[in-house]
This record gives structure tokens, sequence and C-alpha cells, in this order.
């Protein structure tokens, strides 16, 4: 493990760097999803997308809020967002009666996936001159860094 004093400022300052630009990005595809879409909405609305990939069973609020370390209260408003932007619908859980399941509408579906396909488009028009070892060895360290920040 390196602990260089100086290594480690640079390694905070590019996060930094990072995390802006991130931010910034994510505003923008939160906007080209739904012109009214807020960043937490939008990161609401990817996880219940991405959830909903392993539990076939459906999408609890609480699924998303423990995946996103995000109150309940929060997670109401966010979800009271997305409804009425009709990017989600609450449906009746077939396991419990009283239970509602998050889904991503036919319309956020596509908003979605069009907002997904031009990021992906732009990481891979930033990332044409890197070699493909740079490539995977950033694909590694980041994956890497996202494991140890759990």
């Amino acid at each position: 493990m390196s602990s260089d004093p100086e290594r480690l400022a640079d390694v905070e300052r590019e996060l930094t760097r990072f995390l802006r630009r991130a931010r910034a990005a994510s505003t923008a595809m939160a906007t080209q999803v739904h012109p009214d879409l807020d960043v937490a909405s939008y990161a609401v609305l990817l996880t219940i997308r991405e959830l909903r990939e392993s539990l076939p069973g459906g999408v609890r609020a609480a699924d998303v809020a423990g995946a996103l370390r995000l109150h309940k209260s929060t997670m109401s408003r966010n979800i009271a967002v997305l409804e009425s932007l009709g990017l989600i619908e609450r449906v009746p859980d077939p396991d419990d009666a009283r239970a509602r399941l998050l889904a991503v509408t036919p319309t956020g579906g596509r908003s979605l996936a069009a907002a997904i396909d031009a990021r992906r488009q732009r990481v891979a028009e930033t990332h044409k001159p890197w070699t493909a070892g740079d490539v995977r060895d950033l694909a590694r360290l980041l994956r890497r860094l996202n494991d140890d920040l759990v």
C-alpha cells in the first residue's frame, strides 16, 4: 500500500476533479431523460432499473433506499417525482396485496435507454485514443475503488 502523502494528495485532487465532472454529467443525463428530472431522482430511477435485473420478484422502495443509503422520507419524495413525470409506476406485489413494487414505465425505459446509449457513446469517444490495456486497467482500478469504498 502506498502512503506517500504527495501521491495521495494527487489521487485526492484528481478524484475531486472527477466527482465534479461526474455531478455535471449526471445533471445533463437527468435532463436528457426528462427536462424536469433532478439528479437525485435520476439516481433512484437508475437504481430501480438496475435492481430489476437482480430482483426478479420486483423492486420495493426499501430495496432502492438500501442500495442508495437513503432515508425513507427521501425515497418517498424521489418516487413521487418519478411517478409525476411518468417515468415509474407502482404496481401491486403479487405476493403481498398490501405492498407495491416499483417499475419503470415504457416511456421511462425508452428515455433512460436513450440517455445511457448517448453516455456510452461519449465514453467510447473519450477513450478512443486509449489502448485496450489502458481501458482494461481503468475499469479494473475503478471496480477496485468502488468495492473498497463500500
